[in-house]
């Protein structure tokens, strides 16, 4: 099991900042509770308890969350990006603090509930250990069947399972969608450059693509993304049953 997550918490959440203008993106309720215990809940299940959070906007309120949070076996570090920096520089700003190789990584506004990660990662024979030996020197984009992809935009793959295209957002019946999840060798991090605003979606993506070097892993429905008010309401319909 790889034994460390990198939360990305570093956007402004422009999309819920009116409703809840005092707090980051990943402390607005969801079903009662703030949605980063739903991400932690998630974790500790399938046998993941370091936990570093890559934050950026409103850091100082995340700070003192976890600060008041009660002890309940998880580690958690708090890392603050000196400035924004998009998903992929905020990651090369925590590359020092990485315990891991490859590097799992999460975005912190969605939630693959139905994922059973701890079984997909049995040491030896597990499916992720298939995958790494396969695909040594690539990335891993998890991606999840959607219906009516709309906002998501898609990820296409040939049959070997490289990925071969980021469509953008468009109407389509049905396609794979970016599950927000992320297996990444350090060489890929190490190419980042340091102390630049970098996007891993619109930028280290499809690059990796270009260069068959980035493969997509599907996984179970559903995935739940609270990163606008209807993306929240379905999530909170969900996880209330």
């Amino acid at each position: 099991m790889i034994p460390q997550a990198v939360i990305l918490l570093g956007g402004k959440g422009t999309r819920l900042a009116a409703q809840f203008p005092d707090r980051p993106k990943c402390l607005v309720p969801v079903a009662g509770r703030p949605f980063l215990e739903w991400q932690f809940d998630w974790l500790k299940r399938n046998g993941i308890v370091r936990v570093l959070l890559a934050a950026g906007h409103k850091a100082d309120v995340l700070d003192g969350y976890l600060a008041a949070r009660p002890v309940d076996g998880l580690d958690i570090a708090l890392s603050r990006e000196p400035a924004p920096l998009g998903t992929g520089g905020a990651l090369k700003f925590v590359e020092p603090r990485l315990a891991s190789d490859p590097v799992l990584v999460f975005n912190g506004d969605s939630l693959t509930p139905k994922l059973d990660f701890s079984t997909l990662w049995k040491t030896g024979h597990g499916f992720f250990h298939t995958v790494e030996k396969k695909f040594p020197h690539c990335g891993k984009i998890l991606v999840a069947p959607i219906e009516n992809t709309g906002r998501f935009g898609t990820v296409e793959s040939d049959p070997d399972g490289y990925v071969t295209a980021f469509r953008e957002k468009a109407d389509r019946a049905a396609g794979f969608v970016n599950a927000g999840i992320y297996l990444l060798p350090r060489n890929i991090l190490a190419g980042i450059p340091a102390g630049k605003a970098v996007s891993i979606e619109t930028q280290i993506f499809p690059a990796l693509a270009a260069q068959r070097r980035l493969v997509a892993i599907p996984i179970p429905p559903p995935l739940l993304d609270m990163g606008t008010p209807d993306g929240l309401a379905a999530m909170e319909q969900f996880l209330r049953g």
